[in-house]
């Protein structure tokens, strides 16, 4: 029997805009807002990641509603959104930092393409396709052109593009993606329990089993569980 591959996730990406906090002479209220926002979500404590995020985002708009630091606090809060079931107001913040950070930096700064794929998941969760694959994509080549075909931040990319499509059911394309993500992730040598080789083995396993090839979706499958093991006890 095949399984459903799971729902895409939205991964926040730390520092995605501004300067480090400490270039900054006064920037202590708003970093230690974000930072604590940061920490709850990390720990599924939604209300009050949004609660510490709201008042990061207040305080990043003294600094001038088109500063990166809004843009950087835009982002997180609407992760919070989106994973509040909120999706309305995630799409507006997200738009919101999108448009900062392509004015600030310009349209290939990583940080800007790290706001564009959770956009992108937030309207593949909606089912608006059409709207998420020119999206991903653009995430994806950011990635490749900042940090090359080899790092841990373009095999995400392919990760994120590999749930979308197999969500689709276009399995094809899915597993080639996602094979590439996890030959980055092995060559790099990532430790066993890191969670994106994790969930890619996850995402693997998943497509696999919904192309019915049992015995290799096994083999993936114990690799999995030594991942998941190596994660529990490290």
């Amino acid at each position: 029997m095949s399984r459903p591959v799971g729902k895409l996730m939205l991964w926040l990406i730390v520092a995605a805009f501004a300067i480090p906090a400490f270039a900054f002479g006064q920037d202590t209220l708003w970093n230690t807002w974000r930072q604590g926002g940061l920490q709850a979500l990390h720990e599924g404590r939604l209300a009050d990641a949004e609660r510490l995020l709201t008042a990061a985002l207040e305080q990043a708009e003294k600094y001038g509603l088109e500063d990166l630091r809004v843009a950087d606090a835009a982002n997180d809060l609407a992760v919070v959104y989106a994973n509040s079931g909120k999706p309305l107001e995630a799409e507006l913040l997200f738009s919101r930092a999108l448009a900062i950070g392509e004015k600030g930096l310009g349209v290939d700064h990583p940080g800007v393409g790290a706001t564009v794929q959770n956009l992108g998941i937030l309207y593949a969760t909606q089912e608006r396709y059409r709207e998420a694959e020119p999206l991903l994509k653009r995430s994806l080549a950011i990635n490749l052109k900042e940090y090359g075909g080899k790092h841990a931040r373009t095999a995400l990319s392919l990760k994120t593009l590999s749930s979308f499509y197999a969500i689709q059911g276009q399995m094809g394309e899915a597993e080639r993606l996602i094979q590439k993500s996890l030959a980055i992730l092995e060559e790099s040598r990532v430790t066993q329990g890191d969670p994106q080789f994790v969930s890619t083995l996850e995402v693997l396993a998943a497509i696999l089993r919904n192309t019915n090839r049992e015995r290799e979706a096994l083999e993936v499958e114990g690799r999995l569980k030594t991942a998941q093991d190596t994660t529990v006890y490290r």
